[in-house]
Protein backbone atom coordinates (compact mmCIF):
# COMPACT_ATOMS: atom_id res chain seq x y z
CA UNK A 1 0.00 0.00 0.00
CA UNK A 2 1.34 3.35 -1.04
CA UNK A 3 2.12 5.39 1.76
CA UNK A 4 0.25 9.51 2.08
CA UNK A 5 1.61 12.09 2.30
CA UNK A 6 -0.51 15.65 3.68
CA UNK A 7 0.36 18.68 2.07
CA UNK A 8 -1.46 22.18 1.74
CA UNK A 9 -4.45 20.17 2.62
CA UNK A 10 -4.27 17.88 0.18
CA UNK A 11 -3.57 14.35 0.04
CA UNK A 12 -0.87 12.71 -1.85
CA UNK A 13 0.13 8.94 -2.66
CA UNK A 14 3.65 7.76 -3.60
CA UNK A 15 3.38 6.03 -6.50
CA UNK A 16 2.84 2.29 -5.92
CA UNK A 17 5.32 -0.93 -7.53
CA UNK A 18 3.04 -3.26 -6.39
CA UNK A 19 1.74 -4.80 -9.42
CA UNK A 20 4.36 -7.68 -9.03
CA UNK A 21 5.33 -9.19 -5.91
CA UNK A 22 8.66 -8.03 -4.58
CA UNK A 23 11.43 -9.64 -6.12
CA UNK A 24 9.87 -10.53 -8.95
CA UNK A 25 10.42 -9.23 -12.35
CA UNK A 26 8.00 -9.22 -15.07
CA UNK A 27 10.41 -12.06 -16.89
CA UNK A 28 9.87 -13.81 -13.64
CA UNK A 29 5.93 -13.63 -13.86
CA UNK A 30 5.77 -14.56 -17.43
CA UNK A 31 5.00 -11.54 -18.98
CA UNK A 32 6.36 -10.74 -22.60
CA UNK A 33 8.46 -7.30 -23.01
CA UNK A 34 9.52 -7.48 -26.38
CA UNK A 35 6.36 -5.43 -27.76
CA UNK A 36 7.39 -2.88 -25.37
CA UNK A 37 11.36 -3.30 -25.84
CA UNK A 38 10.37 -3.13 -29.28
CA UNK A 39 8.44 0.53 -28.87
CA UNK A 40 10.61 1.80 -26.63
CA UNK A 41 13.60 1.27 -29.55
CA UNK A 42 11.74 4.03 -31.52
CA UNK A 43 11.92 7.88 -31.74
CA UNK A 44 8.65 9.46 -30.23
CA UNK A 45 7.89 10.31 -33.62
CA UNK A 46 8.33 6.78 -35.10
CA UNK A 47 5.55 5.71 -32.17
CA UNK A 48 3.45 8.74 -33.42
CA UNK A 49 3.57 7.50 -37.28
CA UNK A 50 3.26 4.01 -36.61
CA UNK A 51 -0.15 4.96 -34.07
CA UNK A 52 -1.41 6.87 -37.16
CA UNK A 53 -0.64 3.83 -39.41
CA UNK A 54 -2.85 1.91 -36.71
CA UNK A 55 -5.52 4.53 -37.03
CA UNK A 56 -5.42 4.92 -40.34
CA UNK A 57 -5.98 0.98 -40.58
CA UNK A 58 -8.82 0.80 -38.21
CA UNK A 59 -10.39 3.18 -40.19
CA UNK A 60 -10.48 1.46 -43.48
CA UNK A 61 -11.47 -1.47 -42.02
CA UNK A 62 -14.22 0.49 -40.35
CA UNK A 63 -15.25 2.09 -43.84
CA UNK A 64 -14.96 -1.86 -45.31
CA UNK A 65 -17.31 -2.65 -42.70
CA UNK A 66 -20.23 0.16 -43.49
CA UNK A 67 -19.76 -0.61 -47.38
CA UNK A 68 -20.28 -4.36 -46.58
CA UNK A 69 -23.04 -4.03 -44.24
CA UNK A 70 -24.90 -1.58 -46.66
CA UNK A 71 -24.71 -4.00 -49.03
CA UNK A 72 -26.53 -6.55 -47.33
Amino acid sequence: MPDQIKKNGNVLKEASTGYLPAGKGADDQGIDLTLLEESLRLTPWERMLANDDALNFAGSLRAAMKRRNAES
